[in-house]
């Protein structure tokens, strides 16, 4: 293909809806609607007043939300879970002691060696998933849970995506939250046609609860799914 061919191609239009964005150059039309907002909530913060083996932190959000707590709180380590969520946290000032070599909660549970009597900080949404905790708990640690934030919509994406959907080539969910709110606005027929791509098997079941299929990239990272939308919708 000729530079000037490439210059005149009609790049598919691909809908990007999760809340944080940074990618790499890519052969598509991007538009970027957040389609989640979050909420701070209220928490007893007499449940920081004790000395933490582990603070477990599995989001960006988590640290945007929960830094200034973990400058000031007693604790020995920190285990991350992803790239993303690491890199935030690294930015913030602090160091990482634990990553799982895969960036999911099934991933950590296959990696994260869990004491009895261990002592962990789990600061994370009201909506997160029991699995975790669960899996803490079950090898015998004592986990102080924080509700720390929640999602709620963003109606000015939920407008933009209004806009724009019935123009697209693909659209994209990385959370189950993004999916609820999405599909209380919208029906499954609205994205007929469209290619639906998804960030972790969770997400991806929580369309398939609706009825709507989609493709997932190996690994759990946006620039992973944008590559393979850019093998998916070019071919």
């Amino acid at each position: 293909m000729t530079e000037s061919m490439k210059t005149n191609k009609k790049l598919k239009k691909v809908i990007v809806t999760q809340s944080h964005f940074n990618h790499k150059e890519a052969d598509l039309d991007i538009l970027h609607f957040p389609i989640i907002s979050f909420e701070q909530l209220d928490f007893d913060k007499n449940k920081l007043n004790r000395t933490f083996d582990w603070v477990v932190i599995t989001s960006k959000n988590t640290v945007t939300f929960f830094k200034d707590y973990l400058d000031q709180i007693n604790y020995k380590n920190i285990a991350s879970i992803g790239k993303t969520t690491t890199k935030a946290l690294v930015e913030a000032g602090f160091k990482v002691d634990f990553e799982p070599s895969t960036y999911t909660q099934e991933g950590f549970m296959q990696e994260f060696n869990v004491d009895k009597d261990m002592c962990i900080l789990y600061p994370a949404s009201n909506e997160k998933r029991p699995l975790m905790r669960n899996f803490m708990v079950k090898h015998d640690a004592e986990v102080v849970e924080i509700d720390l934030y929640h999602p709620i919509g963003n109606k000015l994406s939920l407008e933009g995506i209004r806009n724009n959907l019935y123009e697209i080539d693909a659209i994209t969910f990385s959370s189950p939250s993004g999916v609820h709110v999405f599909m209380q606005h919208f029906d499954k027929q609205d994205l007929e046609g469209i290619t639906v791509a998804t960030i972790g098997h969770v997400t991806r079941s929580a369309l398939e609860a609706y009825g709507v299929l989609s493709i997932m990239p190996e690994q759990a990272t946006l620039n992973s799914m944008i590559e393979m939308l850019e093998k998916e919708l070019n071919e």
